[in-house]
């Protein structure tokens, strides 16, 4: 898989939206994937196009074995406590697409309500 570094240039920290703080002057690998999933969100985009927040790597490259993971696997990695919250986010975005919940808990119910479903 694909890494991105994103790299905050102003003087004060940045919260990636549904994951951690960059702090300031700091930076922060994610997996390309990861990004895909907060790209657009309205102020990192804010923060990308003003040259606060650099990136550094290949944000294009297709995540190998996409979609290869079960309900059951997800769900395994919400409480995975080495698993970060925005990867399983990402992982849980292939499966409940667009309607993906927002906090970890509706997106846990969300999940375990597709496991049952034929």
């Amino acid at each position: 898989m694909s890494k991105i570094t994103l790299q905050n240039n102003r003087p004060g920290g940045f919260g990636i939206p549904g994951g951690p703080v960059i702090a300031a002057g700091g930076s922060l690998e994610v997996e390309a994937s990861d990004w895909k999933t907060v790209k657009d969100h309205p102020v990192v985009k804010a923060w990308v196009d003003a040259g606060h927040l650099k990136l550094d790597g290949d944000e294009d490259v297709t995540e190998e074995g996409a979609g290869s993971r079960s309900v059951t696997d997800v769900l395994a990695m919400a409480s995975d406590p080495g698993v970060q919250f925005m990867s399983f986010k990402s992982a849980a975005s292939k499966l409940l697409g667009e309607k993906t919940p927002k906090t970890k808990d509706e997106i846990i119910a969300a999940l375990e309500d597709l496991a049952t479903k034929p």
